[in-house]
């Protein structure tokens, strides 16, 4: 296949503050050895020097466009405002706190162009600190299967991790509602569930500042925001799993 005949992947990246880890992020971008590739990010008011590395980066790289919020929305109107000027039919989210392998994108594509009822890819992941050192890594399920008994983020898949393919779903589907509480990216799978099946690669192709057992924890803490999003999932998304299989990721875990 050569290069006019490969799709458009849009990685879209929200930022804020992230001045210590968001050229190491960047250089992760415009390395991928996909190239149909455009790199959008938007700058949500930072009071450091993140837009300055953002157009630094614009100015030596075609691929990376480069927008500033007016004021501070948040992540949600962030992520809105991105979607709207992504122009590619595969779409991934990285937070500028992320680093990928340079094989990533290219390995994802290949893996949807491969599998046409796949509307998600994620991948495996290792987690590090913010100093850079490993502190764990994903086992995430590969299987739609398994995948489908948990679609939380951070437990049956990483989103960062992933790349959609919107030729799958509906124009307007992907959006992020403030009213998901906490379990922004979790809704946005959620919505992905009747127009194709999961998938993770087994492979680590994503470095994820978090601690692995940080989702666990959030899970309990916001337990009554999570029963939301199960009663909201049955009931707009068909999402056919019972109560005990829902949270059991959180049950395994007490």
């Amino acid at each position: 296949m050569n290069t006019v005949n490969k799709p458009l992947v849009s990685i879209l990246l929200p930022v804020h503050n992230c001045q210590y880890f968001l050229t190491d992020c960047l250089n992760s971008l415009v390395k991928q050895n996909y190239r149909q590739i455009e790199i959008i990010a938007i700058d949500d008011k930072s009071s450091d020097k993140s837009l300055k590395i953002l157009r630094s980066f614009a100015k030596r790289y075609k691929k990376v466009r480069v927008y500033r919020n007016i004021k501070r929305y948040g992540i949600v109107m962030t992520l809105n405002r991105l979607l709207r000027h992504a122009k590619g039919s595969y779409i991934a989210f990285v937070s500028a706190k992320d680093m990928s392998t340079r094989s990533r994108i290219k390995k994802q594509i290949d893996f949807l162009l491969g599998n046409s009822g796949v509307v998600a890819v994620g991948s495996q992941c290792k987690f590090m600190n913010d100093k850079g050192k490993i502190i764990g890594k994903s086992d995430f399920p590969r299987e739609n299967q398994l995948i489908y008994a948990s679609p939380l983020h951070g437990i049956s898949m990483q989103f960062e991790t992933v790349l959609i393919n919107t030729n799958l779903i509906p124009k307007d589907l992907l959006c992020f509602k403030a009213n998901s509480d906490h379990f922004i990216y979790s809704d946005v799978l959620m919505k992905l569930l009747p127009y194709g099946k999961f998938a993770n690669l087994p492979q680590n192709l994503h470095f994820h500042r978090n601690h692995p057992t940080a989702y666990f924890s959030d899970l309990r803490i916001h337990l009554v925001s999570l029963i939301k999003l199960w009663i909201k999932s049955m009931a707009n998304y068909d999402y056919g799993l019972s109560f005990k299989s829902f949270f059991s990721p959180l049950i395994k875990r007490s």
